[in-house]
């Protein structure tokens, strides 16, 4: 059986491995197909064209949405439309506006964090995560978490918001740019299943094609159930670790959510189709 990982970050956004590291990791980890999903960018997959990787690589990227927390979308296809790439580069140029305004905040409440070398050091992509890091080498906060929650949350002293697409928008974008959109980790939108239930039919009518059933934050809920109501609802079943660091962040490891995803031969057969469908109505 397969043994993919439809959901990953790399140094081009805010993981600690570089992307074909990232490749490495997880064919050592026993992944057999993965999606690299930075947040506003494809650099990573870009990096990887022209280079022989040891399994498949899939395009991706993930889109965070400002219509509620934790509402994020993954974006699957053969290769990104110059539109698709292009509000892409746009974002991710507002997230280093937001990220150089929290540091300036931060300086402002006695902790300087120098933004140029941040950027450097994480390749042009600034995040949260990032700068939560950047807190903690600089003796700040002792972790990560208690970064966010004490300056940088959303209720934080130092918390900027960002900038983003809604899902009305996101979802044509992806769609007439022969990308597949799947819903992230929908667990993190702590809804109900009936309330879920009725956003997963609202957005696919305006075009979402799958959801992330198979990602870590599910396991508290357990799998089962959302899998079934996905299968009923004709969307498409996906899964992945999440990861970012392999020195646990709260996110998965690389090939992680593979022993409970039992039918992912069949649903990765069934993305890859949707794949290239999309394209082929794009053109």
């Amino acid at each position: 059986m397969s043994r993919p990982d439809l959901h990953a970050h790399s140094t081009c956004s805010d993981g600690t491995l570089t992307p074909m590291e990232l490749v490495r990791v997880a064919a050592a980890a026993g992944v057999t197909a993965m999606a690299i999903t930075d947040h506003d960018t494809f650099d990573g997959i870009d990096s990887l064209q022209g280079q022989e990787t040891p399994i498949e690589v899939l395009h991706g990227v993930e889109l965070s949405l400002r219509d509620m927390h934790g509402l994020h979308l993954l974006g699957y296809g053969t290769a990104p439309a110059i539109e698709l790439r292009q509000v892409v580069r746009e974002l991710a140029d507002k997230r280093l506006t937001r990220a150089r305004r929290m540091t300036e905040k931060l300086a402002e409440l006695g902790m300087p964090i120098g933004y140029d070398e941040l950027v450097s050091q994480c390749g042009g992509s600034v995040g949260r995560l990032h700068i939560a890091r950047a807190m903690v080498a600089a003796g700040y906060a002792a972790t990560v978490q208690e970064a966010f929650e004490r300056w940088i949350g959303n209720d934080g002293p130092a918390y900027v918001a960002g900038e983003r697409l809604s899902m009305a928008e996101a979802l044509p974008l992806m769609r007439r740019n022969g990308f597949v959109p799947v819903l992230a980790h929908p667990a993190e939108l702590d809804k109900d299943d009936l309330t879920l239930r009725a956003l997963l039919e609202s957005w696919q009518r305006q075009g979402m094609m799958g959801v992330e059933v198979y990602h870590p934050s599910q396991k508290g809920r357990g799998f089962m159930a959302l899998d079934a109501m996905v299968r009923r609802m004709g969307l498409l079943v996906t899964g992945g670790s999440d990861f970012h660091t392999a020195a646990g962040d709260g996110h998965g490891l690389l090939g992680s959510m593979c022993d409970a995803w039992l039918r992912r031969d069949e649903d990765l057969a069934a993305l890859k189709a949707a794949m290239k469908r999309t394209a082929i109505d794009m053109d």
